[in-house]
């Protein structure tokens, strides 16, 4: 009853919110998409809330609040698949083998167990709707594998998740407030008493996230409620170098170190909203990109099996190292597909390879999860540019994006 409460706050918030459109800037008469937060717009109500949750206003309604200790059986490890087929219409990703389409009420049903408060909204206010159906912001669902919803708009298509199922580990305690306007704001209580602080707005889009240690000292990761500068992407694209590429098997231990910790190129005097990293591919490539080459995928899975494992130890090691030496170190781990399959269904299918490699690298490495940001591109970047079935398209990239980051200039 609390998450279908909390869903029903998702629900309600107001339609002004829902439909908030993208900055952008107009260059050379060409109109540039360009994800900012601006001083204009309204911050989320999760953003002023207080820490037990009271309202900040009398205008202001309480949160609705809902608590769970999460278990092994309601956390995702990396050699688990997808729970339920891809729901699009169409093919499964990348043109697998035929699954069970389920109704959308039983796939209700059958997911709720085991899913955040996040995926249950979602769930109820995205998934749960026939696919197709028009949202009243004018976006279309298109799939639902039950912990993902991609939906169509006028700029395409996005992928809806909860950004905190990588970070929920066995015996955690997590406390979520969602608000009027439809954010949410998310306690998460580990055993050993470290608490990940993360603030969404009202499309499940984290904003903010936190690590506060049990003597109170907290470390910033990320920031986008500050105000972020629009990007010129044609004035970054004519400046800034060759975008650099690199593989694990490439390069020793001393050289993998070096690309991983090289500094942007060329940064114009200036830091990055997490959304405009995660969102603008010229951006994004001001550092360079590791290819995880010798773990691959088998088509249409989102799973590592034990073997692949051994694709991660050399980077793991690294990286566990990099956050010893500064824990404010965030990594962006990348999921791509082959061009075979839809594109709402491959674009889901990326964004669980990038939640798997992540999730492998929290399980058997000193990597704390909330210093990684997941995001899948489908087929958007193939590797090799064919239609046809590609071993070498469905693969994980990884950049260290600290020094782009907005917390580097506040801390």
């Amino acid at each position: 009853a609390d998450a279908d409460a909390a869903a029903a706050a998702l629900l309600d918030a107001d339609a002004a919110a829902a439909a908030e459109a993208d900055a952008a800037v107009v260059v050379d008469e060409e109109v540039l998409v360009d994800p900012t937060v601006t001083e204009e717009e309204e911050l989320p109500v999760a953003a002023a809330g207080t820490a037990d949750g009271e309202a900040t206003t009398e205008e202001t309604p309480a949160p609705v609040i809902v608590e769970e200790v999460l278990t092994e059986d309601s956390v995702r490890t990396s050699d688990e698949d997808f729970a339920v087929s891809v729901a699009d219409g169409s093919v499964t990703p990348e043109a697998t083998t035929t699954a069970t389409t389920e109704t959308t009420a039983e796939a209700d049903d059958n997911d709720r167990e085991g899913l955040s408060n996040l995926e249950k909204a979602l769930l109820i206010g995205l998934g749960a709707v026939v696919v197709g159906s028009i949202l009243r912001n004018g976006d279309r669902v298109v799939s639902n594998t039950g912990d993902r919803v991609v939906v169509e708009g006028k700029d395409g298509y996005t992928v809806y998740k909860d950004d905190d199922a990588l970070i929920g580990q066995a015996g955690s305690t997590v406390r979520t407030e969602t608000f009027s306007d439809g954010s949410t704001r998310t306690f998460t209580t580990r055993t050993d008493g470290t608490v990940i602080e993360t603030i969404r707005d009202a499309r499940g889009r984290v904003l903010r996230r936190a690590r506060i240690l049990p003597d109170g000292t907290q470390v910033q990761l990320f920031d986008d409620l500050k105000p972020s500068v629009a990007v010129d992407v044609v004035e970054l694209d004519r400046v800034r170098p060759a975008p650099q590429f690199y593989t694990v098997t490439g390069a020793n231990r001393d050289e993998l170190r070096a690309l991983v910790q090289e500094d942007p190129t060329y940064l114009p005097d200036r830091f990055f909203s997490l959304r405009q990293i995660r969102e603008i591919e010229q951006v994004r490539e001001l550092v360079p990109g590791i290819d995880l080459d010798s773990l691959t995928f088998a088509s249409g899975s989102a799973a590592i099996t034990g073997e692949q494992l051994r694709s991660v130890v050399r980077l793991g090691l690294l990286m566990e190292e990099i956050l010893a030496e500064n824990p404010r170190e965030v990594f962006l781990i990348e999921g791509h597909t082959d061009a075979v399959g839809s594109d709402p269904s491959n674009l889901a299918l990326s964004d669980r390879r990038a939640e798997t490699v992540a999730l492998a690298l929290t399980e058997n490495f000193a990597i704390p999860p909330e210093n990684l940001v997941i995001q899948g591109y489908g087929e958007r970047f193939l590797k090799v540019e064919t239609a046809t079935s590609e071993q070498a398209n469905r693969r994980a990239t990884v950049r260290r994006i600290t020094p782009l980051l907005q917390q580097i200039a506040a801390n």
